[in-house]
């Protein structure tokens, strides 16, 4: 299986659903992102399930409870969103399942065994190799500074830990004008050129790929109503040297 790679087509994403299943997990709450989030599960199943693991950008996100049913325990997540705009506490979840896949992750927010908190990633201050995995799904087109996250990520990730990173993309630019979930600038669509951009400031900071990153491409699979583009997905994952 090649890991770090663009979403192809809409088979690619069937044939991760049917892997998700193999697992005994279920499908992301939006189909298409059963892609990625495959791949993160993935990596991480053949682990010790005392591994240390943190969901980066964790609202919403199915990671840390496909892990509690693969037997993980040693689950964090943290989000700038995970508070109510009236008590500043973890948001419940529970009114707002609109999908039976989404119902595990809404049950997530009031289970006292993930170990959840309000942190910008960028500065999360998390002990220092604390963390076997870190994941972050389609987290930084959102307003994030890679140069802080790459950072940040390698001083909390353990020697020969892995951070497994997927994000918006299409090989040319496509400009993105209107400003959907991050504060600042527009959510980014990274292209070819800025990806490698991405990859050399993270070699940086110590983290390196698993393996090339395979670029071929074929479908624009993924529509962004709100912002009117079409794009797709890649993934691709690091380990700490």
């Amino acid at each position: 299986m090649t890991y770090n790679s663009v979403l192809k087509n809409t088979f690619e994403v069937i044939e991760a659903e049917r892997g998700l299943q193999e697992l005994r997990l279920f499908k992301h709450h939006w189909p298409i992102k059963s892609w990625d989030t495959y791949k993160m599960i993935k990596i991480i199943s053949g682990a010790k399930r005392e591994s240390f693991v943190l969901d980066v950008g964790c609202y919403e996100s199915p990671i840390l409870p496909m892990l509690k049913r693969l037997g993980f325990f040693n689950l964090y997540g943290c989000d700038l969103v995970l508070k109510s705009d009236s008590n500043s506490k973890l948001t419940n979840m529970s009114s707002f399942v609109y999908h039976e896949d989404y119902k595990p992750i809404a049950e997530m927010y009031n289970d006292k065994s993930y170990q959840l908190s309000i942190r910008n990633l960028e500065d999360t201050n998390y002990s220092d190799q604390m963390f076997d995995y870190v994941t972050s799904l389609s987290v930084i087109e959102h307003g994030i500074n890679i140069e802080k996250y790459f950072r940040e990520m390698s001083r909390i990730i353990k020697n020969n830990g892995y951070l497994l990173t997927s994000t918006d993309y299409w090989p040319d630019k496509l400009v993105n004008n209107k400003n959907v979930l991050s504060k600042g600038t527009p959510d980014n669509i990274f292209s070819r050129d800025e990806i490698e951009n991405l990859v050399a400031i993270a070699e940086k900071s110590g983290l390196k790929l698993i393996e090339p990153i395979d670029f071929e491409y074929k479908d624009k699979v993924v529509r962004w109503n709100s912002i009117g583009l079409d794009f797709t997905f890649i993934f691709f994952a690091m380990r700490k040297e």
